[in-house]
């Protein structure tokens, strides 16, 4: 395994290509195999990077029922997806710009339906959104953390996927969890590790090595390295003030390691023959 240590202590990140607009533009879903490891302000950050260069962005909250993408910007959505379920508003009427060039679409907070998601339920939020992909260059979906179903279908939708974790031992075993119950479901879709809240760039490496060596034993298959995020003290404060933490503090190390991992998760990703919607609205067989 020296090799892949080198590979990935000498990788360095390339420009994203390019996202054409279109009816089915690419999908990254963002997950986790435990809550407590950052993925939403990873995915917050993410989509205001990309911002930054020029992409068009549509962030989804596709946490259903435990929405906190709006508070980590610090809006007050006056219509979530359960609106656009219910037939309350339209998908636009939803849309909560949070900067230029990105969008939200928020979901709900302590909504017990929106939590589980039947998958004809899906189908049906698929169907409703899918006017809006020819809005953006790129979609992000936070997905709930967990192989719960509604997160699954989420992933299983998408073109790319990045998995946060930490070097917390149990947040590296609810990590290869996920994989292995999505890698059973679908074989090729793409994925990228990030390590979050990294002691130190070796320490993250060895973390996100420990992991891939794991998948390529039980598995037979690794993922890609996507980058480290150091832990940067002061932090929870942005997000007790509600400020991304990516804006509040754009030069230091959090921003600087989000920059480097959004150019490398957006780099040569391109949608499907069928979009994310569509995919998403699609009636496979149930989840386990």
């Amino acid at each position: 395994m020296a090799n892949q240590l080198d590979s990935l202590t000498g990788w360095s990140p390339t420009n994203p290509a390019r996202l054409a607009a279109s009816a089915t533009c690419p999908t990254l879903s963002v997950t986790s195999g435990k809550g407590g490891v950052g993925k939403s302000h990873v995915t917050l950050s993410i989509g205001l990077a990309l911002a930054d260069l020029g992409k068009r962005v549509l962030l989804i909250d596709g946490d259903m029922g435990l929405a906190n993408l709006h508070i980590l910007c610090g809006t007050y959505p006056e219509h979530d997806i359960e609106d656009v379920l219910s037939g309350r508003c339209l998908p636009e009427d939803a849309l909560l710009p949070i900067g230029p060039g990105i969008d939200l679409l928020p979901s709900a907070s302590g909504v017990a339906n929106l939590a589980a998601l039947p998958r004809e339920r899906i189908g049906d939020l698929g169907q409703s959104l899918s006017s809006l992909q020819s809005r953006y260059d790129l979609m992000i979906v936070d997905t709930g953390a967990g192989i719960g179903e509604t997160t699954m279908n989420l992933v299983l939708a998408s073109d790319r996927m990045l998995l946060v974790t930490t070097p917390e031992p149990t947040a590296q075993a609810d990590a290869y969890a996920f994989l292995k119950v999505m890698r059973s479901h679908r074989r090729d879709l793409p994925v990228h590790l990030c390590i979050n809240m990294g002691a130190s760039e070796d320490s993250a490496v060895k973390a996100g090595q420990r992991l891939s060596q794991v998948s390529g034993r039980f598995l037979g298959w690794e993922p890609t390295w996507g980058g480290w995020i150091p832990r940067q003290p002061g932090l929870e404060q942005f997000t007790l003030e509600r400020r991304p933490a990516f804006r509040a503090s754009p030069d230091g190390p959090f921003a600087r390691a989000v920059r480097t991992l959004a150019r490398e998760v957006a780099a040569g990703l391109v949608s499907g023959e069928t979009g994310f919607f569509t995919r998403l609205g699609g009636k496979p067989g149930p989840l386990p």
